[in-house]
């Protein structure tokens, strides 16, 4: 059980995080300074940088919570029937579905990761990184003889984590407007099936 003072630091970083994500909103991402943020959550400037050391730094928690809330869902997408390629298009929905409900949060992060790099590296520190989970099915489906023992699980992750992002990328830059589960999807039966005959 967390104590009163762990309770009160939760809190308040919630409503740095729910001002911060509330202005980038209103205003967009570049346009919102700390100070702002500050004064939006009621709190010291000193206070915003105590949570979280810069913007990269808040939307990259708000990357970590949608990746949690994944996590939390296993059962949904890790099911022992499916084949690893099942698995991976399940997370992927889910992530999906998620990101189509928050499509402008969604907008703000990717734009602001394409013009500041940092953010992403902020979003791949995260100890539940994406290419973790992909690597986490990738391991399981090679002790079950199903894939190739030769595939190292975290390259395999990586470039799986890469093929989501830079489809979330095309299709915020499209407006929403691109059929983004279709080329997911086809792109990982590529990826599985390989491309020789």
């Amino acid at each position: 059980m967390s104590s009163r003072r762990e309770r009160k630091k939760q809190e308040t970083r919630n409503k740095i995080f729910t001002s911060a994500m509330k202005l980038f909103q209103e205003g967009g991402y570049d346009a919102t300074t700390i100070d702002m943020i500050a004064e939006h959550a009621d709190v010291a400037r000193g206070t915003v940088f105590l949570h979280f050391p810069s913007k990269e730094a808040i939307l990259a928690h708000w990357g970590q919570d949608s990746l949690a809330e994944i996590t939390e869902r296993r059962e949904e997408w890790d099911l022992s029937e499916l084949s690893a390629e099942e698995k991976v298009m399940r997370l992927f929905k889910i992530a999906l579905t998620a990101n189509q409900e928050s499509f402008d949060l969604v907008k703000i992060w990717v734009k602001s990761t394409l013009a500041n790099p940092t953010a992403m590296i902020h979003e791949r520190q995260s100890p539940v990184a994406l290419r973790n989970l992909m690597a986490d099915i990738l391991e399981t489906e090679q002790e079950k003889g199903r894939l190739k023992q030769e595939i190292d699980p975290i390259i395999a992750g990586d470039m799986l984590e890469n093929i989501y992002l830079h489809a979330m990328q095309d299709w915020v830059l499209s407006e929403g407007n691109w059929p983004v589960e279709e080329i997911l999807t086809t792109k990982i039966h590529y990826l599985f099936n390989g491309l020789n005959q």
